[in-house]
């Protein structure tokens, strides 16, 4: 941000390979190690040094320990330090994370439950009915309209985590300072950001879509045409792996587009080429954490929502007078979306923050942007802990601008 210190990208090149210089230790059996010399005081103008001596082993003091001014140490985090400092957040501004997530849940299901009705309220009773068999024609209707109601939802979906992941991405900034931001002032710092957020979003799918055709477009294209099945069999087996790696690897490869949107106020474009440049050089990493983001976040999101599941089918049960059950009725619908609501509610701002942080991680190892923060929170960090790149002869870091505010 513009007011915030140390957001945007460092202005020179960092040298690879930088490591705080440290003084060269004392060597056993020279002048520094058993003794020191002083100007003469005495016959010979030696004086032993207190707590040195032959037998003695020097060691350097213990540095001290890293500045915490908000939820995380400035200093490279680990994966549970990232998960901590995710859950701190919410637990240090419960209502500004859960809250304003409570909230876009329910302004989502507002949206999708109606228009999940009017799709398959129909055709449901089709689908779940216990006596009447159904056609292909009615299968096909169903499965037409299924993908119609899924559509709709994750792009509703979408949408609302793009602007809840805006707005905490200011929350976190500030955070890792120590200090608090109220929903309205970070919605106006978020604001100006989600055309970008939403463009850059549109642009990644279009590249997945991409990738996917590709990949799969042989066997797709050999199964129209009528190509032997074996042949068909075998464009997709080696068609589906190397669809899956690249997805994998471009959702890893911009997975802190919007945090860079955010912070660094970047185009569409920037944001893409300056993911990639953090998260060279620590894909498998990157990717090891944001799996066991979304790995929690769907346990949670799982055990949350078993009351409403069954209680989504019990409902269905009920309302369809024994002959069936349709879970697309209003009251399951409803049933259904107060559980994903409250899953909502708990697992959104556990994965924004915690990509957020990645970030943060990321600059700190890559950039020693916990400098810059250390001194936007006005604390300072020790020269031998400072773990982050610096110019010639151990020069400080540059992770960005001086501090304007």
């Amino acid at each position: 941000m513009t007011d915030q210190p140390g957001w945007t990208p460092p202005t020179r090149a960092v040298p690879p390979g930088w490591a705080p210089q440290q003084p060269p230790l004392p060597t056993p059996g020279g002048p520094a190690f058993d003794r020191q010399y002083t100007p003469p005081a005495g016959p010979g103008g030696w004086t032993a040094q207190p707590g040195w001596g032959p037998d003695q082993q020097w060691s350097p003091p213990p540095p001290p320990p890293p500045p915490r001014p908000g939820i995380i140490a400035l200093r490279p985090l680990g994966v549970g330090e990232i998960l901590d400092g995710a859950i701190s957040s919410i637990r240090a501004q419960p209502r500004i994370m859960l809250g304003l997530s409570a909230l876009l849940a329910v302004l989502t299901q507002l949206l999708v439950v109606p228009l999940t009705w009017l799709l398959l309220r129909d055709v449901g009773d089709v689908a779940f009915g216990f006596d009447e068999p159904t056609s292909p024609d009615e299968q096909l209707a169903f499965t037409a309209s299924a993908v119609s109601a899924a559509g709709i939802q994750v792009v509703v979906t979408l949408v609302a985590a793009l602007l809840l992941t805006g707005v905490l991405t200011v929350v976190v900034s500030r955070a890792v300072l120590g200090q608090q931001i109220g929903a309205g002032e970070a919605w106006a710092q978020a604001r100006p950001r989600i055309p970008a957020l939403l463009g850059v979003t549109g642009l990644v799918i279009l590249i997945e879509l991409g990738v996917l055709l590709l990949a799969l477009g042989p066997g797709i294209l050999a199964a129209a045409v009528g190509a032997p099945t074996a042949l068909v069999a075998v464009a997709f087996v080696l068609g589906v792996p190397v669809a899956v790696g690249l997805a994998v690897y471009l959702y890893v490869a911009f997975s802190l587009v919007g945090p860079a949107i955010v912070l660094e106020r970047q185009g569409v474009r920037g944001s893409l080429r300056r993911s990639r440049q953090l998260v060279q050089g620590a894909w498998w990493r990157t990717f090891a954490i944001l799996l066991l983001v979304n790995v929690i976040a769907q346990f949670l999101a799982g055990i949350l929502s078993v009351p409403f599941t069954v209680g989504t089918l019990l409902v269905s049960f009920l309302t369809g007078g024994g002959d069936g059950m349709n879970p697309y009725e209003i009251l399951p619908l409803l049933v259904t979306a107060l559980g994903t609501i409250v899953a909502a509610a708990v697992t959104w701002p556990f994965t924004a923050v915690s990509t957020a942080l990645l970030y943060v991680d990321r600059r700190i190892r890559r950039e020693g942007l916990d400098l810059e923060l250390a001194r936007a929170a006005g604390v300072q960090v020790a020269a031998t802990a400072a773990a982050g790149p610096a110019g010639p002869a151990g020069s400080p870091p540059s992770a960005g601008p001086a501090p304007t505010g």
